[in-house]
């Protein structure tokens, strides 16, 4: 089967983490990286964004910048004719989500969003009980989500973007992978409520929201509390019983769930992509529906 050469933007946590898991899929290769930090790594680092888009050698794009340099990669990408992957969240405002979206709209190329949750087999299993019907009629969703202290304590290293309010805060890094989740359970969302409470940083140490969907509320009560990096639930009510994803990875639910699937399956869907074939991966109008729905709790 073909291996994919993957380019890789931004090589913070999150991209050296991306670089770890693409070495150890068959799939895939790491042959070329940027950034101005110049990390050590286990392949070449050129000079910059542009220099990995146009490598000859790379068959795409994975990006993990700062959100505000995602749009200038996505018309890099799109110009270089470059399927990519961009880390989550598409963008830092609605204007540059919508701008992207019709970027790749319009070229063609095969493009995603990195949301954990449009493949991963937790995910995968919990959609599967819901629109099964195995908790009957759903009633509604929540999400619960706790945070020691925001950046976590393995962001520490994540620069002042992450803790400041124009690219960072708990609700574009963490909340919005479950807005994603939640939208691809139930449709198009509105937000009917929300309130935010800010520190002294100007980021949001409490948020409180509601999203109405066609046929149920999804409700979230994220903020900065406890002793934990990271404690989240999300879970979804119905008239049988209950389901959730509990610290991003461990399913509960009293039922069958059907058999574990691999936590790689994210990469086998970005391998779909690359491959042609049809995959689970987020769509950039995905991504902009949760940007659309993020900001606007932001902007409260």
């Amino acid at each position: 089967m073909k291996t994919h050469a993957i380019g890789i933007i931004g090589l913070g946590v999150m991209g050296r983490e991306m670089a770890e898991m693409l070495a150890d899929h068959p799939r895939f290769t790491v042959v070329a990286g940027f950034d101005p930090a110049r990390p050590d790594v286990p392949f070449p680092l050129l000079g910059n964004e542009a220099e990995v888009v146009n490598a000859k050698n790379v068959d795409a794009i994975y990006t993990a910048t700062p959100p505000a340099f995602h749009e200038d990669i996505v018309r890099l990408a799109v110009a270089a004719r470059k399927p990519f992957l961009c880390e989550k969240p598409l963008a830092h405002t609605i204007a540059s989500a919508r701008s992207s979206c019709e970027i790749v709209a319009s070229a063609g190329i095969p493009a995603a969003v990195n949301f954990s949750y449009a493949a991963r087999g937790v995910a995968v299993q919990l959609a599967r009980v819901v629109k099964g019907g195995g908790i009957g009629t759903v009633q509604g969703a929540h999400l619960r989500v706790r945070f020691g202290r925001w950046p976590r304590s393995w962001q520490s290293g994540a620069g002042a973007w992450l803790a400041g309010p124009a690219e960072g805060g708990f609700t574009r890094e963490v909340v919005s992978h479950f807005v994603f989740l939640a939208n691809r359970l139930f449709g198009a969302g509105r937000l009917t409520q929300c309130a935010v409470e800010r520190g002294s940083a100007g980021t949001e140490t409490k948020l409180t929201a509601t999203i109405a969907y066609p046929e149920l509320n999804f409700t979230i009560d994220a903020g900065i509390g406890g002793d934990r990096d990271d404690d989240n639930r999300f879970q979804v009510t119905g008239s049988r019983g209950e389901i959730s994803i509990v610290d991003w990875s461990l399913l509960e639910y009293a039922g069958d769930a059907g058999p574990s699937l691999p936590a790689t399956s994210q990469l086998d869907a970005l391998a779909d992509m690359l491959d042609g074939k049809p995959h689970q991966l987020a769509s950039f109008a995905e991504g902009l529906a949760v940007a659309e729905l993020i900001e606007e709790m932001l902007a409260r």
